[in-house]
């Protein structure tokens, strides 16, 4: 009898809510098992020898497969189990299928985590103040980041393509928490990217999973 999928991590983590919104785009069954950080269960030698070697979240498992990184994650599922979220085999939409993959994450990925960190999540932990001149340069590669993303979106709804993909699932969760770490503005002044976020964000998979968190 097949293993329903079990995803290891928690609803509020922006990397599980990736594996999620794919789970939800194709339909497919699953369970959440939540990992409690903030108790450090993700650096348990259980879940260390067992899901992440590395001690982080989400990690997957099916019947006879377990994967970590959730950009795995949800390539494996994509191709697994078939639909819209990649492209076809055409050698030009897979490149800038997979460029815009690279540029997510490389320059947009690294500086909202960092930003979240120094801004949010640093002083919380107990690790010292933010550092302004920290948050004004992560900021700045943001608004880079959004400006080549303003451009891409002047001549295609979507990030990867022409359709609705992985890509555009890599950058939602994030997305989302641009107005937590003051950075709505950016997003509400660029129309294209606004418009894009508008579309994607009232897919039903977001909807059912921004309830979750």
């Amino acid at each position: 009898m097949p293993l329903t999928p079990k995803i290891y991590g928690s609803v509020s983590s922006t990397c599980t809510q990736r594996v999620l919104i794919v789970l939800e785009e194709l339909g497919i069954d699953h369970e959440l098992i939540p990992i409690n950080m903030r108790a450090g269960e993700h650096k348990g030698p259980s879940y260390l020898s067992e899901h992440n070697p590395f001690g982080y979240i989400p990690a997957y498992q099916d019947t006879d497969v377990k994967i970590f990184e959730s950009r795995a994650i949800c390539h494996y599922l994509a191709v697994k189990h078939g639909g819209h979220l990649i492209p076809p085999s055409n050698p030009v939409q897979i490149a800038e299928f997979q460029q815009a993959a690279s540029v997510e994450y490389s320059y947009f990925d690294p500086p909202m985590k960092q930003l979240a960190y120094e801004s949010l999540f640093k002083s919380t932990m107990g690790h010292g103040e933010p550092d302004a001149s920290l948050v004004s340069l992560y900021k700045d590669q943001i608004r880079q980041c959004l400006d080549y993303y303003e451009g891409i979106l002047e001549k295609q709804d979507y990030l990867g393509g022409t359709t609705f993909s992985l890509v555009d699932v890599y950058h939602m969760p994030w997305t989302a928490f641009m107005d937590g770490l003051g950075l709505w503005a950016e997003l509400e002044s660029r129309k294209y990217l606004r418009a894009w976020w508008e579309r994607v964000e009232s897919r039903p998979s977001w909807k059912c999973i921004s309830g979750r968190s």
